[in-house]
């Protein structure tokens, strides 16, 4: 039998149809990758190390957290302006205010003036973005802003460092009632409670300006003053999954809340949720795994932002979805700039900013940075979703922050520290801001973005009371 030799037919109606869908199908296969190609190219990676510092490795809850809240954050329209990226110049404009003039509302231990500090330069500089302009500070504006309403710092000793800075920025214009806490002490050590909780009225305007110690944003308990001397607890306990309710039981009856911490994170600690160890930083106890403090700050700064959302979100539920209009703004992560040794009479002593590039991001910096932004977008979608009636904003001040090695006390954290001679060792401050000095930009950005909120919401107002 020979080989059956291949006849030749034309195709009928079904072969030809089946023909088109097979080479749809194939082509629609081909799209695909193509597709999530143009996905993943279509956004900026997130920012890169800038050094080669390795990550401290990450426990199994906390890791998982590190790395989340990205995907949320790609949906978040962009600011008008990108004021974290700029650089510094030379300005012949002082200060508002002064060590003077302010004294009374300014922590001792940053009126770098009343101390001593013998140069002035470092408060001859404004920061200058690169794609638009940040007008001077207006305290009147400001002021316009947020008549009738309640402004809330929340976080650490850099948020009441920043609060401290809008209150002398405004009270140089207006005159500001300090409505509680009066009496206090300098707001760091046991005792201070007073000075931790501070508020001022701004009669012109029914203006309300509050200060809320939160060093970890959501509950914990921290270590004892006297720790170092073997005097209590030696470690900071985080419980990761609870609201501290100092702050978060007012915010019915806050408008803007600035949340603001990171530091106290790079202290020994247990992270907690529902009660059980899931990681530590500096392990205070045997048998721990090190997890590093990256996760414990983006899980904490996710816990506070998402108690502005949930109550926000309640209360336009109560009211029927017409309550007054939030803001939540994060201020990012604001580096310290000790070289060498804590306790070196040079250890913070420069006297002028760095240059664009000469002093690259350090990767924990960047890392608390990246971790606040993504928090930061993935809130607002929250709120959005949830319709909380919420504004959700991030303030970057990590890059123009770590160029100001010479705007922090150092030695001057005490007063006339070389009054009798140079000294080998001082106590240096190379983490809080003299004030006035750099911080005083920080609000300079929160009156823009306080702005664009506010003029949002009174538009909105507008049109929906016309006709």
């Amino acid at each position: 039998m020979g080989a059956s030799t291949p006849r030749h037919h034309s195709s009928s109606p079904f072969q030809r149809s089946l023909l088109s869908r097979r080479i749809i199908t194939f082509a629609l296969y081909a799209l695909v990758p193509l597709a999530l190609l143009h996905y993943l190219l279509s956004f900026p990676p997130s920012p890169a190390p800038t050094t080669s510092s390795p990550s401290p490795p990450q426990g199994p809850k906390i890791a998982a957290a590190a790395g989340a809240a990205g995907g949320a954050a790609r949906k978040i329209t962009a600011p008008r302006c990108d004021y974290s990226d700029g650089a510094w110049e030379r300005s012949e404009a002082g200060p508002l205010y002064n060590g003077t003039s302010c004294g009374e509302t300014i922590k001792a231990a940053q009126n770098c003036e009343a101390h001593g500090r013998p140069d002035t330069g470092y408060l001859r500089w404004r920061w200058r973005p690169r794609g638009c302009a940040l007008p001077p500070f207006d305290p009147a504006e400001f002021l316009r802003l947020v008549r009738g309403r309640h402004v809330a710092f929340v976080g650490d000793s850099l948020a009441r460092n920043q609060c401290e800075s809008l209150v002398c920025l405004l009270s140089s214009a207006f005159p500001a009632q300090l409505v509680r806490g009066a009496g206090g002490g300098d707001g760091d050590g046991d005792g201070d409670e007073l000075r931790k909780f501070r508020r001022w009225a701004f009669p012109s305007h029914n203006a309300t300006l509050s200060v809320f110690w939160s060093p970890f944003l959501v509950n914990g308990t921290e270590k004892a003053k006297g720790a170092a001397v073997g005097k209590g607890l030696d470690h900071n306990r985080l419980y990761l999954d609870q609201p501290n309710e100092r702050w978060a039981a007012e915010v019915p009856g806050i408008d803007v809340v600035v949340l603001s911490a990171g530091h106290w994170f790079l202290h020994s600690a247990l992270f907690y949720d529902r009660g059980a160890v899931v990681g530590c930083h500096h392990c205070p106890e045997p048998n721990r795994t090190e997890t590093g403090f990256f996760g414990a700050f983006r899980l904490a700064v996710r816990g506070a932002l998402r108690e502005v959302v949930l109550r926000g979100a309640r209360a336009q539920r109560r009211q029927g979805g017409r309550g007054a209009p939030k803001l939540a703004v994060l201020t990012t992560f604001s580096p310290a700039h000790f070289e060498g040794d804590w306790d070196s009479p040079t250890a913070c002593a420069r006297t002028e900013p760095y240059a664009p590039g000469e002093r690259a991001m350090e990767y924990m910096n960047g890392e608390m940075l990246r971790a606040g932004a993504e928090e930061v977008a993935a809130a607002a979608a929250d709120a959005q979703a949830r319709g909380a009636g919420l504004t959700v904003e991030a303030l970057q001040v990590t890059r123009m922050a770590g160029l100001r090695a010479d705007g922090h006390p150092g030695a001057y954290m005490h007063p006339f520290p070389f009054a009798g001679g140079a000294r080998e060792r001082v106590p240096n401050d190379c983490v809080h801001w003299c004030l006035p000095g750099p911080i005083d930009a920080w609000n300079e950005i929160l009156l823009q973005i306080v702005k664009r909120w506010a003029d949002g919401v009174d538009a909105d107002a507008s049109s929906s009371s016309s006709p």
